[in-house]
This record gives structure tokens, C-alpha cells and sequence, in this order.
């Protein structure tokens, strides 16, 4: 995508607060695209400081998701079967409910809750997770 394309984008989506980094789309704040019937997300974000939302719309990949996330980040209703692409570091909760996941590949470093209802919640994996988590978390 060149750059006009991704201003252009940005704009019709009201994203604000951004700065161009090697095509990669920082923001100084949130980032809102849930129930926008999205199939893509067709720019690549880097850092986003506040919350990223792009739930409730029809994707397979999280391809241009952000690799950082200050806040919290929710990909839920979606058409999801992996968490390749998700960010790498989520300062808040973590939100993948209602997709078709498989597994927890991928799942990123999450400082909040992990929300995964209705994929593979009561999944041994899942199970094991939340455990490492819990014990991290008295452990801090």
C-alpha cells in the first residue's frame, strides 16, 4: 500500500493521532474498528498506546494488527482460526471469544485477562495457561 493509500485509509476509518514509521502506522491513542464488516485490515500497525478493537467483523487473519498494544485489545467475533498476527504485547486484557481457534499459539504477553469464551475455554491448553499466569501473577 503506498502512503497516500494508508493516509487515506487511516482518515475513512477516523483514525487520528498516527505517525508513519517504514509503512508501519503508530498511534498515540486508541484504535476503533469493530463492526466494520472488515475482512482485512489492509495497513500494518506498530505501536498503538491505547486500546485496539477490531471485533465483530469477518476476519481470517490478524494481519496488521498491532505488535504493541498499551491498553486492551479485543479480536472476538471474528472468523479467526490462529492468533498469527496478534500484537506481541498486550498491556491489557486480551479478548479472542467467538472465533474458531484451535490453540493459544501466538498468544501474546498479556498484563490484563485472557477472554477466549466459545473457542477452546475449558481446553487443556487454555487450562495450563491461565495457571502459568495466575502463579506469574503472584509471583510479580
Amino acid at each position: 500500500m503506498l502512503k497516500q493509500e494508508i493516509i487515506d485509509w487511516l482518515s475513512e476509518m477516523n483514525i487520528k493521532n498516527y505517525s508513519l514509521r517504514d509503512n508501519l502506522v503508530d498511534v498515540d491513542g486508541s484504535v476503533f474498528l469493530f463492526e466494520m464488516n472488515l475482512k482485512v485490515i489492509p495497513v500494518q500497525f506498530g505501536i498503538v498506546k491505547g486500546d485496539f478493537y477490531c471485533y465483530g467483523n469477518n476476519l481470517k487473519s490478524l494481519k496488521g494488527c498491532p505488535q504493541t498494544v498499551g491498553g486492551s485489545f479485543s479480536c472476538s467475533w471474528n472468523k479467526l482460526e490462529s492468533l498469527e498476527g496478534s500484537p506481541k504485547t498486550v498491556g491489557g486484557d486480551f479478548g479472542c471469544s467467538r472465533n474458531n481457534l484451535k490453540s493459544l499459539k501466538y498468544l501474546p504477553d498479556i498484563k490484563g485477562e485472557l477472554h477466549c469464551d466459545d473457542n477452546l475455554k475449558d481446553s487443556e491448553e487454555y487450562c495450563k495457561w491461565k495457571y502459568h499466569f495466575i502463579m506469574n501473577q503472584r509471583n510479580a
